[in-house]
Protein backbone atom coordinates (compact mmCIF):
# COMPACT_ATOMS: atom_id res chain seq x y z
CA UNK A 1 0.00 0.00 0.00
CA UNK A 2 2.79 2.32 0.95
CA UNK A 3 4.63 1.54 -2.27
CA UNK A 4 1.57 2.29 -4.40
CA UNK A 5 0.95 5.60 -2.63
CA UNK A 6 4.63 6.56 -3.06
CA UNK A 7 4.41 5.81 -6.77
CA UNK A 8 1.33 8.02 -7.16
CA UNK A 9 3.09 10.90 -5.38
CA UNK A 10 6.15 10.53 -7.59
CA UNK A 11 3.99 10.51 -10.72
CA UNK A 12 2.23 13.70 -9.60
CA UNK A 13 5.62 15.36 -9.04
CA UNK A 14 6.83 14.33 -12.52
CA UNK A 15 3.62 15.57 -14.15
CA UNK A 16 3.90 18.84 -12.24
CA UNK A 17 7.52 19.29 -13.27
CA UNK A 18 6.72 18.61 -16.93
CA UNK A 19 3.79 21.03 -16.83
CA UNK A 20 6.00 23.70 -15.28
CA UNK A 21 8.68 23.14 -17.92
CA UNK A 22 6.13 23.39 -20.75
CA UNK A 23 4.72 26.56 -19.27
CA UNK A 24 8.21 28.06 -19.02
CA UNK A 25 8.92 27.17 -22.64
CA UNK A 26 5.63 28.70 -23.74
CA UNK A 27 6.41 31.93 -21.90
CA UNK A 28 9.90 32.03 -23.41
CA UNK A 29 8.49 31.50 -26.91
CA UNK A 30 5.88 34.21 -26.40
CA UNK A 31 8.54 36.57 -25.13
CA UNK A 32 10.79 35.82 -28.11
CA UNK A 33 7.93 36.28 -30.54
CA UNK A 34 7.01 39.58 -28.92
CA UNK A 35 10.61 40.76 -29.08
CA UNK A 36 10.84 39.72 -32.73
CA UNK A 37 7.65 41.62 -33.54
CA UNK A 38 8.99 44.68 -31.75
CA UNK A 39 12.25 44.49 -33.70
CA UNK A 40 10.39 44.11 -36.99
CA UNK A 41 8.22 47.11 -36.21
CA UNK A 42 11.23 49.33 -35.41
CA UNK A 43 11.88 51.67 -38.39
CA UNK A 44 15.20 51.40 -40.20
CA UNK A 45 17.34 54.51 -39.78
CA UNK A 46 19.48 55.53 -42.74
CA UNK A 47 22.97 56.33 -41.44
CA UNK A 48 24.33 59.80 -42.09
CA UNK A 49 27.25 59.61 -44.56
CA UNK A 50 30.58 60.31 -42.90
CA UNK A 51 32.29 61.16 -46.18
CA UNK A 52 31.49 62.13 -49.77
CA UNK A 53 29.48 59.65 -51.81
CA UNK A 54 31.80 57.76 -54.18
CA UNK A 55 31.40 58.22 -57.91
CA UNK A 56 30.51 54.80 -59.38
CA UNK A 57 32.54 55.66 -62.47
CA UNK A 58 35.67 55.59 -60.28
CA UNK A 59 35.07 51.97 -59.29
CA UNK A 60 38.21 50.01 -60.32
CA UNK A 61 36.13 46.83 -60.67
CA UNK A 62 34.03 48.15 -63.57
CA UNK A 63 34.01 45.81 -66.53
CA UNK A 64 34.91 47.02 -70.01
CA UNK A 65 31.22 47.02 -70.97
CA UNK A 66 30.32 49.07 -67.87
CA UNK A 67 33.08 51.57 -68.64
CA UNK A 68 31.80 51.94 -72.19
CA UNK A 69 28.25 52.45 -70.93
CA UNK A 70 29.44 55.12 -68.48
CA UNK A 71 31.36 56.96 -71.20
CA UNK A 72 28.36 56.78 -73.54
CA UNK A 73 26.16 58.32 -70.84
CA UNK A 74 28.61 61.17 -70.25
CA UNK A 75 28.81 61.70 -74.01
CA UNK A 76 25.02 62.00 -74.09
CA UNK A 77 25.01 64.52 -71.23
CA UNK A 78 27.71 66.58 -72.96
CA UNK A 79 25.98 66.52 -76.36
CA UNK A 80 22.61 67.54 -74.93
CA UNK A 81 24.17 70.48 -73.07
CA UNK A 82 26.47 71.57 -75.94
CA UNK A 83 23.95 73.90 -77.67
CA UNK A 84 23.42 75.66 -74.34
CA UNK A 85 27.04 76.72 -74.02
CA UNK A 86 27.88 80.33 -74.76
CA UNK A 87 29.10 80.74 -78.30
CA UNK A 88 26.66 78.14 -79.67
CA UNK A 89 23.75 78.84 -82.01
CA UNK A 90 21.31 79.23 -79.12
CA UNK A 91 23.66 81.53 -77.25
CA UNK A 92 25.44 83.52 -79.99
CA UNK A 93 28.73 85.08 -79.07
CA UNK A 94 28.83 88.88 -78.76
CA UNK A 95 30.47 90.26 -81.94
CA UNK A 96 33.69 92.17 -81.35
CA UNK A 97 33.32 95.95 -81.25
CA UNK A 98 35.22 98.42 -83.47
CA UNK A 99 38.85 99.03 -82.73
CA UNK A 100 39.22 102.20 -80.61
CA UNK A 101 40.70 105.26 -82.27
CA UNK A 102 44.39 105.66 -81.98
CA UNK A 103 44.96 101.99 -81.35
CA UNK A 104 48.44 100.74 -81.80
CA UNK A 105 49.28 98.77 -84.99
CA UNK A 106 49.15 95.01 -84.73
CA UNK A 107 52.39 93.62 -83.37
CA UNK A 108 53.42 96.84 -81.62
CA UNK A 109 52.99 97.40 -77.93
CA UNK A 110 52.25 100.73 -76.40
CA UNK A 111 54.82 101.88 -73.87
CA UNK A 112 53.62 101.25 -70.37
CA UNK A 113 53.41 104.33 -68.13
CA UNK A 114 55.95 104.46 -65.35
CA UNK A 115 54.22 104.47 -61.97
CA UNK A 116 54.96 107.51 -59.82
CA UNK A 117 56.28 106.91 -56.38
CA UNK A 118 53.90 107.90 -53.61
CA UNK A 119 54.43 108.20 -49.90
CA UNK A 120 50.74 107.52 -49.24
CA UNK A 121 50.34 103.88 -48.08
CA UNK A 122 48.03 101.77 -50.19
CA UNK A 123 45.36 100.03 -48.08
CA UNK A 124 45.47 96.25 -48.27
CA UNK A 125 42.28 94.29 -47.87
CA UNK A 126 42.21 91.64 -45.19
CA UNK A 127 42.45 88.15 -46.65
CA UNK A 128 39.33 86.17 -45.64
CA UNK A 129 39.98 83.01 -43.64
CA UNK A 130 39.81 79.78 -45.61
CA UNK A 131 36.36 78.23 -45.90
CA UNK A 132 35.49 75.31 -43.69
CA UNK A 133 36.41 72.22 -45.69
CA UNK A 134 35.42 69.66 -43.07
CA UNK A 135 32.83 67.14 -44.22
CA UNK A 136 29.34 68.26 -43.28
CA UNK A 137 26.50 66.23 -44.80
CA UNK A 138 23.82 68.75 -43.86
CA UNK A 139 25.73 71.49 -45.65
CA UNK A 140 26.51 69.64 -48.86
CA UNK A 141 23.01 68.18 -49.22
CA UNK A 142 21.46 71.65 -49.61
CA UNK A 143 20.00 72.39 -53.05
CA UNK A 144 22.39 74.24 -55.37
CA UNK A 145 21.38 77.06 -57.72
CA UNK A 146 21.62 75.98 -61.36
CA UNK A 147 23.38 78.18 -63.90
CA UNK A 148 21.84 79.23 -67.24
CA UNK A 149 23.62 76.47 -69.15
CA UNK A 150 22.29 73.70 -66.91
CA UNK A 151 18.78 75.19 -66.87
CA UNK A 152 18.87 75.07 -70.66
CA UNK A 153 20.23 71.51 -70.59
CA UNK A 154 17.39 70.47 -68.25
CA UNK A 155 14.83 71.68 -70.80
CA UNK A 156 16.56 69.78 -73.57
CA UNK A 157 16.69 66.55 -71.54
CA UNK A 158 13.04 67.05 -70.65
CA UNK A 159 12.09 67.46 -74.31
CA UNK A 160 13.92 64.28 -75.30
CA UNK A 161 12.23 62.26 -72.55
CA UNK A 162 8.77 63.70 -73.19
CA UNK A 163 9.09 62.88 -76.88
CA UNK A 164 9.86 59.25 -76.00
CA UNK A 165 7.30 58.88 -73.20
CA UNK A 166 4.24 61.08 -73.73
CA UNK A 167 1.27 58.94 -74.66
CA UNK A 168 3.49 55.94 -75.34
CA UNK A 169 1.82 53.51 -72.94
CA UNK A 170 0.53 52.78 -69.48
CA UNK A 171 2.29 54.42 -66.53
CA UNK A 172 4.23 51.42 -65.28
CA UNK A 173 7.77 51.35 -63.94
CA UNK A 174 8.82 48.73 -66.51
CA UNK A 175 7.51 50.81 -69.42
CA UNK A 176 9.20 54.01 -68.23
CA UNK A 177 12.52 52.27 -67.55
CA UNK A 178 12.48 50.71 -71.02
CA UNK A 179 11.65 54.01 -72.73
CA UNK A 180 14.40 55.85 -70.86
CA UNK A 181 16.91 53.13 -71.66
CA UNK A 182 16.13 53.31 -75.38
CA UNK A 183 17.18 56.97 -75.50
CA UNK A 184 20.37 56.51 -73.49
CA UNK A 185 19.37 56.95 -69.85
CA UNK A 186 20.23 53.36 -69.01
CA UNK A 187 22.78 53.45 -66.19
CA UNK A 188 21.35 52.02 -62.98
CA UNK A 189 23.28 54.44 -60.75
CA UNK A 190 22.16 57.41 -62.85
CA UNK A 191 18.48 56.45 -62.77
CA UNK A 192 16.72 56.34 -59.39
CA UNK A 193 13.40 54.52 -59.69
CA UNK A 194 11.11 54.40 -61.60
CA UNK A 195 8.46 53.93 -58.92
CA UNK A 196 4.69 53.57 -59.35
CA UNK A 197 2.24 55.40 -57.08
CA UNK A 198 -1.33 56.69 -57.54
CA UNK A 199 -1.41 55.91 -61.25
CA UNK A 200 1.83 57.75 -61.99
CA UNK A 201 5.48 56.81 -62.34
CA UNK A 202 8.20 58.97 -60.80
CA UNK A 203 11.93 58.81 -61.42
CA UNK A 204 15.09 60.82 -60.81
CA UNK A 205 17.93 61.22 -63.29
CA UNK A 206 21.46 62.12 -62.27
CA UNK A 207 22.63 64.22 -65.22
CA UNK A 208 25.66 65.69 -63.53
CA UNK A 209 28.61 66.61 -65.56
CA UNK A 210 28.10 69.61 -63.31
CA UNK A 211 25.24 69.82 -60.80
CA UNK A 212 22.03 68.95 -62.70
CA UNK A 213 19.51 66.42 -61.37
CA UNK A 214 16.03 65.98 -62.81
CA UNK A 215 12.86 64.64 -61.20
CA UNK A 216 10.29 63.34 -63.68
CA UNK A 217 6.70 62.10 -63.44
CA UNK A 218 4.78 60.25 -66.16
CA UNK A 219 1.00 59.81 -65.90
CA UNK A 220 0.37 57.83 -69.08
CA UNK A 221 -0.32 60.95 -71.13
CA UNK A 222 2.40 63.50 -70.42
CA UNK A 223 5.65 63.89 -68.52
CA UNK A 224 6.43 66.71 -66.10
CA UNK A 225 9.88 67.70 -64.86
CA UNK A 226 11.55 69.47 -61.97
CA UNK A 227 15.28 70.26 -62.36
CA UNK A 228 17.51 71.21 -59.44
CA UNK A 229 21.17 71.48 -58.52
CA UNK A 230 23.04 69.01 -56.31
CA UNK A 231 26.55 69.07 -54.87
CA UNK A 232 28.79 66.40 -56.47
CA UNK A 233 29.53 64.82 -53.07
CA UNK A 234 25.96 63.56 -52.52
CA UNK A 235 23.34 61.61 -54.47
CA UNK A 236 20.44 63.37 -56.20
CA UNK A 237 18.12 61.66 -53.73
CA UNK A 238 20.09 63.05 -50.77
CA UNK A 239 19.34 66.68 -51.58
CA UNK A 240 17.24 68.79 -49.23
CA UNK A 241 14.98 70.80 -51.55
CA UNK A 242 14.21 74.43 -50.93
CA UNK A 243 10.82 75.49 -49.65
Amino acid sequence: MTSKRSTIVKNKRVVGAVAAALCALALTACGTEGAGAAMAAKPTVTPTPTEARPDPMDDPDLTVEEQKAALAFMRLVTEVAAPCEKGSEEFPAVPPGPEPEGSAPVGLKRPQPTPHESKVPVPVEDVPPPADTAWNFERVRQEVELGDTEKCAAQRHGSRIAKALDGSGDPTAAHVEKALGEIGYNLSYRLHGPEEADGRVSFTLDLRGGELCLDGTYDGTRTTFDPYGVHPAVYCTDVKRRG
